[in-house]
């Protein structure tokens, strides 16, 4: 019994509802040495109730070495735990048992010479939180995405290292911030609506957030509210998604631009043509569509090669767009053929005007390898309504005059208006 080793027997009711009240393991332990003083092992006097259950061994050990039950023990434990026994100097350390997959510390005493007593505390789950802990920790400061931990009224906690490095703020200068001044002053209303979302689920949107130096960028953010302790956080994972806009604004580009001429394709003149007509219909508008090619232009292909056709068709488009005004619509519909519509005129008067400004621009050579290529073009014009009320016939009306200026010599231009030709 306890009593043998610690107290009298007058106190070993007391000794034993302390010893097995403990919310710790306790074992009392005899060194034993060998000749050179040294521990070899050490003998099994008691443990509590706490200990029995932490191990899940029997009180029938008691009186047993510690290498009869555990063969395996590491003899250098068991040289630690003869000192503290032997010199009564008491030792605290942590220590992972691998029998029982634990960690705990451990506190080593001697309340006699000779005998030492091992407390020992489970630790284990500190330690796997403070791994799970330390591993979220490295995924935070080096994920490429922007981490930020913010109070449920928009104070920031703490921000990771790429935070740090995309805002230009350092890290103390983040916790006396708020997430708004990160936000583009101008999106602010919509950054209101959007924290009101998030304070009740999870939401991913898109803005526009504000460096240190006044700079902006284009963000995905990912905004979840959690709860600790009662208390309600936030956090934010952005992303800065500058590429990504950028790859857009190009495919979209790409879309709507011919990559030639760097001029709207025919998809995307037809439909800004739509919203002419329509415009046009609904406000009683005139409005003329001019349509042209290049003379001869095959010929050009076929002598000096597509490269240089190429070159004359880029030429073409930069002059065109020197002659037009800019609310004037203009298009490469395919190959060497133009279109151009010019809204809110009055009358022919007016189509005159720009179709001559066009001959004067575009009609000059383009020079290809030290040769100057001849350019000159045919211009057929219709007018809306005269020419057809609808995109078809227009388009149609005005490729015909185009076809009637090419039969009088070319370099000139022509009308199709009320079924006439001139």
């Amino acid at each position: 019994m306890f009593k043998r080793y610690i107290c009298g027997s007058d106190r070993e009711t007391y000794f034993n509802n302390l010893f097995n009240s403990l919310e710790e393991g306790f074992l009392l332990n005899e060194v034993i040495c060998g000749v050179d003083g040294i521990a070899i092992s050490f003998k099994i006097l008691e443990f509590n109730n706490f200990f029995e259950d932490m191990f899940g061994v029997k009180r029938n050990i008691i009186g047993k070495t510690i290498k009869e039950v555990y063969p395996d023990i590491d003899s250098k434990w068991i040289e630690t735990c003869g000192k503290v026994a032997l010199s009564g100097k008491s030792l605290k350390q942590k220590k992972y048992i691998k029998s029982v997959d634990k960690h705990y510390k451990v506190n080593i005493i001697s309340p006699t010479k000779g005998q030492f007593i091992i407390l020992f505390n489970d630790i284990t789950d500190i330690i796997k939180a403070n791994e799970v802990l330390k591993k979220y920790f490295i995924l935070f400061e080096n994920a490429m995405d922007i981490i930020i931990y913010l109070k449920s009224d928009g104070r920031i906690i703490d921000a990771n290292k790429t935070a740090v490095e995309k805002y230009g703020y350092s890290r103390e200068e983040f916790h006396n911030m708020r997430l708004q001044q990160l936000r583009e002053p101008s999106t602010m209303k919509e950054y209101q609506a959007q924290m009101e979302i998030s304070a009740s689920e999870g939401i991913v949107y898109e803005g526009i957030n504000v460096k240190k130096d006044g700079t902006t960028f284009p963000v995905e953010v990912s905004s979840q509210t959690t709860e600790i302790n009662g208390e309600l956080f936030r956090i934010h994972i952005i992303r800065d998604i500058t590429q990504r806009k950028e790859s857009e604004e190009k495919i979209k580009y790409l879309a709507n631009y011919d990559a030639l001429t760097e001029i709207p394709n025919r998809g995307f003149f037809m439909y800004q043509f739509e919203k002419i007509l329509n415009q046009s219909k609904a406000n009683k508008n005139k409005f003329a569509v001019l349509i042209f090619d290049v003379d001869k232009f095959k010929l050009i292909n076929d002598i000096h090669g597509h490269n240089a056709g190429d070159e004359v068709l880029k030429q073409v488009a930069k002059r065109l767009q020197e002659a037009v005004r800019r609310t004037d619509i203009i298009g490469r519909f395919g190959g060497d053929e133009f279109l151009v519509i010019q809204p809110f005129i009055k009358g022919r008067e007016d189509v005159l005007m720009i179709a001559d400004r066009i001959l004067k621009f575009v009609n000059k050579p383009v020079k290809w390898n030290d040769v100057n290529l001849d350019v000159h073009i045919s211009i057929g014009i219709t007018i809306y309504p005269d020419g057809s009320d609808n995109t078809q016939g227009l388009i149609h009306n005005a490729d015909r005059a185009m076809y009637f200026t090419k039969k009088k010599g070319g370099n000139a231009y022509s009308f199709y208006i009320n079924n006439k030709l001139f």
